[in-house]
């Protein structure tokens, strides 16, 4: 049965390219409480929206976003031109297009507490890569995961075209751990996702990653605007987070305006 509603789920356009091990874990989740297959379907689908399908624009996320790109590509990531065509992909997804107004200085500060990193690790990408062009991580290792595989087709396509070293690959990291060595994890705006999912998750996947920061961030307001008590919400959240996962020796906020953002030092 877990196999058909796998299936089933499969046949809509809007999560065909979603990790097959995800859909076969929410399958598997919401059976014993769904009435019938139908209902089994609804469910899947519904938690999918939460994990993938809020965030996604009206633009499908995939290689036509990078035709732009491409044009605008002539070797050199400070391009004022190549930038506004990057920006412009990272427009159709929700949580890069809140980021545009800091790209200038938030990687900055972010290095400024982890040093550039050599290998960089992006859980749960979205198109959080295609801000490159304002990284300053010279030639590191770029290493990206996601459930969904359509950003990670632009992702890939991207990193390829600009000669970044990089690895892309489809991952449920409710369920697996990424065993990466790696000098910063990016988990952007990823917590609340997982918790969403699973409560546990986001403290498994603190545990398990093998990289000396984590830089950790919250959204400040919901995809409609509301801020109203997120803040709190969330700092307390890290605060659990922190506790629970007992592997932060420090901690750095270099938040900005409508995202709460927080560079855990790891211990091991």
């Amino acid at each position: 049965m877990t196999a058909e509603i796998v299936e089933r789920v499969r046949r809509s356009s809007r999560y065909r390219d979603v990790d097959v091990a995800l859909l076969a874990r929410l399958a598997g989740e919401e059976l014993p409480k769904a009435r019938n297959a139908d209902d089994a379907v609804k469910r899947v689908k519904r938690r999918l929206h939460q994990a993938v399908g809020a965030f996604r624009g009206e633009r499908r996320g995939d290689l036509l976003l990078l035709d732009g790109v491409r044009a605008a590509w002539h070797g050199d990531l400070t391009d004022a031109a190549f930038r506004a065509a990057c920006a412009d992909v990272m427009r159709s997804h929700a949580s890069t297009r809140e980021r545009l107004p800091y790209l200038d200085t938030l990687y900055m500060r972010i290095w400024e507490r982890t040093g550039i990193p050599s290998a960089l690790l992006d859980v749960g990408c979205g198109f959080g890569p295609l801000a490159l062009p304002w990284m300053g991580i010279g030639d590191a290792t770029y290493l990206a995961t996601d459930v969904d595989q359509r950003p990670l087709q632009t992702v890939d396509a991207f990193l390829e075209m600009v000669g970044q070293p990089h690895s892309v690959r489809t991952m449920d990291v409710v369920a697996t751990t990424p065993d990466d060595r790696a000098d910063v994890a990016l988990l952007l705006k990823l917590v609340p996702t997982l918790d969403r999912q699973d409560p546990g998750a986001a403290v498994r996947l603190i545990r398990g990653l093998n990289v000396r920061h984590a830089v950790v961030s919250f959204p400040a307001r919901s995809l409609g605007g509301r801020g109203k008590g997120m803040e709190r919400t969330y700092r307390e959240r890290l605060d659990r987070l922190i506790e629970e996962s007992a592997r932060a020796t420090a901690t750095t906020e270099v938040s900005v305006s409508n995202e709460l953002i927080f560079v855990l030092t790891l211990d091991g």
